[in-house]
């Protein structure tokens, strides 16, 4: 991905995390909400039961993957990146270690900042979203780097169960709410792209905790 283009993308996930945070966020309630060509959806927040059956389906699919040919393990893909590309991947999460203590000691500053030094607080503010946006990009990138490894494929396909059970559909001119797919299978055979935006909301649900 282009270096500008993700930066771009990053700073406009920020800018809308901190308006969410300054007037009403989309999470409420343990729930995220979103919209989804002119319907109304939400993810909730899965129960001990729907955990187990999407660690279930990230066991099975992972012990799928690692009967296939051509599979990589993570610490496999880490030393493939090394030598024939020269990525280090532990020097990047090092990185990310290191952005995530400054970002808990800007936190802490920001907490105890005077509320009559708007400008101080500005200035913290400002120095929150600058780190927060280069750890955010470290992340993204060390995400697409392992992207092919078992481990993530098994990672993503527990968010994909996940969304597949606790995606649902508010029904119109009422207050409640309808489970969209009865069948993991239904789930998969989505071709709309709404099956991508509760991927997308369950994992910043629990994100979010």
């Amino acid at each position: 991905m282009d270096k500008n283009i993700k930066e771009k993308d990053i700073k406009e996930i920020l800018e809308d995390i901190n308006m969410n945070m300054d007037g009403s966020s989309l999470i409420q309630k343990n729930e995220i909400f979103f919209e989804y060509k002119d319907k109304a959806y939400r993810c909730i927040m899965p129960n001990q039961r729907q955990q187990s059956e999407a660690e279930q389906a990230q066991n099975k699919y992972k012990i799928k993957l690692l009967q296939e040919d051509g599979t990589l393990t993570r610490k496999q893909l880490v030393k493939v990146l090394k030598n024939k590309q020269d990525i280090d991947i532990t020097i990047l999460e090092k990185t990310n270690t290191k952005l995530q203590e400054e970002l808990q000691t800007v936190y802490l500053e920001l907490a105890v900042v005077p509320t009559d030094n708007p400008a101080k607080i500005q200035e913290i503010k400002q120095k929150k979203v600058e780190i927060e946006a280069k750890f955010m990009y470290i992340t993204i990138e060390i995400v697409e780097l392992l992207s092919p490894c078992i481990e993530e494929q098994a990672k993503i396909q527990y968010f994909k169960y996940l969304a597949y059970l606790c995606t649902e559909e508010h029904i119109k001119d009422t207050e409640d709410f309808k489970r969209i797919w009865q069948t993991y299978e239904e789930f998969e055979n989505n071709n709309t792209g709404l099956s991508f935006k509760s991927v997308e909301s369950i994992q910043t649900l629990l994100l979010s905790v």
